[in-house]
């Protein structure tokens, strides 16, 4: 008798339900009484769409899926391994792409990994959830893609990664397991996100690295460029953002630093005495060979275009009014800047497949 009330529960979750009487797969059919029923959740009353409940033998059936969704939680048949699932199924596909598919279970196992990683960024929302399978479905589909020394080499930097995360963190164990993830589950993330990046990265060739450095020369003549100088600064504000001087004042102490300087006085010395800026005033001034392009604008013009060697006329930014003193200008070489470049370039792969390429690849998807 069990067994065959095995056998009617599962025909009910499928709706196998037939007036005065149900039918089994197997064949045997059973005589039931049904009742109209009523159904109260905390005091609310809810009918079930379809399919009535019955008493059978003392006992009183009702439909899985009715009391399953009443109660907020989904179920689910999984043919395959004969199993009602109420609430999460892991083995759920939640999305399916050209080539493959992702299960509730991978892609829980992914997100938890997120988490442990970005502490603090995760949210539950819709949004974030679907950025996620995008990520998980980028790693999948581009790990795919790499070759077997692309992915052994992958592999030994997530382990090293692991076993430096081991070293430094004594909760190691820990997290991961309060997070709901293995170590074997951490290994397959990295390997396959390394991968992923590696791959793209082996598509890279010389004439489109040459082409970004020119595009980007084209945007900014000077995005190449960097300088050794030396300047002082009359600040209008001290440290507090308190009003230190006029702009009128600042301007006039400026131009007695400027008279100093031409009458060959001493530029380190001058700044330690005169600057406001706290970041070079005890290097007597003196910026090292810093990019044109990590300058507020006016400093930036002034210092590209002043003669090597000269004492500039005083230059107002929101800082203040600088004087300064170019010592040198260097453009760097492509091959200087290379691995810059791969990584500009690598940002715009990901992005140019995420948005581009996955669309026309993803079948399905739950969000």
């Amino acid at each position: 008798m069990k067994d065959k009330m095995k056998g009617l529960i599962v025909g009910l979750t499928i709706g196998t339900l037939l007036s005065g009487s149900v039918v089994m797969a197997a064949g045997t059919k059973i005589e039931v009484n049904f009742r109209n029923l009523k159904y109260m959740f905390d005091g609310v009353e809810k009918a079930p769409k379809e399919g009535k409940g019955f008493i059978y033998e003392g006992n009183t059936y009702v439909p899985l899926r009715f009391i399953s969704e009443s109660l907020g939680k989904p179920v689910e048949w999984d043919e395959a391994n004969n199993t009602i699932w109420m609430g999460k199924n892991p083995n759920h596909i939640v999305a399916t792409y050209r080539g493959g598919k992702v299960t509730q279970k991978q892609f829980d196992t992914y997100l938890n990994i997120e988490k442990l990683l970005f502490a603090g960024s995760y949210e539950d929302t819709p949004e974030y959830n679907r950025e996620a399978l995008n990520n998980l479905l980028r790693d999948e589909i581009l790990y795919s893609r790499a070759s077997a020394t692309i992915k052994s080499n992958a592999k030994k930097l997530a382990l090293e990664h692991i076993k430096d995360w081991k070293s430094y963190s004594d909760q190691f164990a820990k997290d991961i397991k309060a997070a709901n993830v293995t170590e074997a589950d951490l290994e397959l993330f990295l390997t396959r996100y390394q991968s992923g990046l590696d791959f793209l990265t082996s598509t890279i060739t010389e004439s489109q690295l040459k082409a970004k450095y020119q595009d980007n020369l084209a945007i900014d003549k000077d995005t190449y460029t960097s300088v050794t100088l030396r300047h002082i600064l009359i600040g209008l504000e001290d440290d507090n953002y308190e009003p230190l001087r006029t702009e009128a004042e600042a301007l006039k102490r400026a131009q007695e630093v400027q008279t100093k300087l031409k009458n060959k006085g001493d530029f380190a010395a001058l700044a330690k005495e005169y600057s406001d800026d706290p970041g070079s005033s005890d290097l007597g001034g003196l910026i090292e060979d810093a990019p044109l392009t990590s300058f507020v604008e006016e400093f930036k013009v002034a210092s590209s275009k002043l003669p090597i060697g000269t004492i500039s006329d005083p230059v107002l930014t929101d800082f203040g009014y600088h004087i300064i003193k170019v010592e040198s200008r260097d453009i760097q070489t492509l091959e200087q800047v290379k691995e810059d470049l791969k990584t500009e370039l690598l940002d715009e792969l990901l992005s140019n497949f995420v948005q581009t390429e996955l669309p026309k690849l993803l079948e399905k998807s739950d969000f």
